[in-house]
């Protein structure tokens, strides 16, 4: 599997660098010691995959302190700014990991997720670039072997080649099933994800955003 796009942007301050350095070991899922820890509780785990600034984890972990929370982002200057929610917001139940989401699923043990959320993944619009979406059949089977049953996965995009493409990758898995009660549910924001830097960004330059729930 090959990651697209710059692992590193620009160049970190002295506190988030030292984070990475000090920090991150202890609450890395790549510590096999702490990895081992958090799959033999029995803590509920929600899983976001492109968990950028950590803005959804840092409040789902407030508001459900009894949950272990899990955050994979591929890139040093986003994980870099959560790790520094993390330390100066006192955070225990947030784990991270710097890297592809699509390695961490094949990592982990059938039925360990409770709840896991894929929010504005990159969209590559292009034909060309299809093979680079990260929702793919494949990546959808491993998802659906870690979530328990009865478990929800969130999907969202503003951009409506994103959408399709969800929509139609998921009606051709037969793990899956939409819930939904009405089509205009799919332009709320669910009450449990914050409104992020990006989401901000998205409604100023009045783009359409769709969440979908499956389970």
């Amino acid at each position: 599997m090959k990651l697209f796009g710059r692992k590193k942007g620009r160049k970190l301050s002295l506190r988030k660098q030292s984070l990475l350095n000090i920090l991150l070991p202890n609450i890395s899922l790549e510590n096999e010691l702490i990895y081992q820890r958090i799959f033999n509780s029995d803590s509920n785990k929600f899983l976001e995959i492109g968990c950028g600034h950590g803005e959804n984890l840092i409040r789902l972990s407030k508001e459900r302190p009894e949950w272990t929370f899990l955050g994979v982002e591929p890139f040093i200057n986003g994980a870099a700014t959560l790790l520094e929610r993390i330390d100066t917001e006192k955070i225990s139940n947030i784990y991270v990991l710097i890297g592809d989401g699509r390695h961490f699923l094949t990592k982990l043990s059938k039925d360990t997720i409770s709840e896991a959320c894929i929010l504005f993944p990159d969209p590559w619009q292009k034909s060309r670039h299809v093979s680079r979406r990260i929702i793919q059949q494949e990546f959808l089977n491993d998802m659906s072997k870690i979530l328990k049953k009865n478990s929800t996965l969130h999907l969202s995009s503003d951009h409506p080649t994103a959408q399709d493409w969800i929509l139609k990758s998921i009606n051709k898995n037969k793990n899956y099933d939409w819930d939904i009660e009405n089509i205009y549910d799919c332009y709320q924001k669910p009450k449990i994800f914050e409104e992020t830097k990006y989401m901000k960004k998205s409604i100023r330059e009045m783009r359409k955003v769709m969440w979908f729930k499956f389970r």
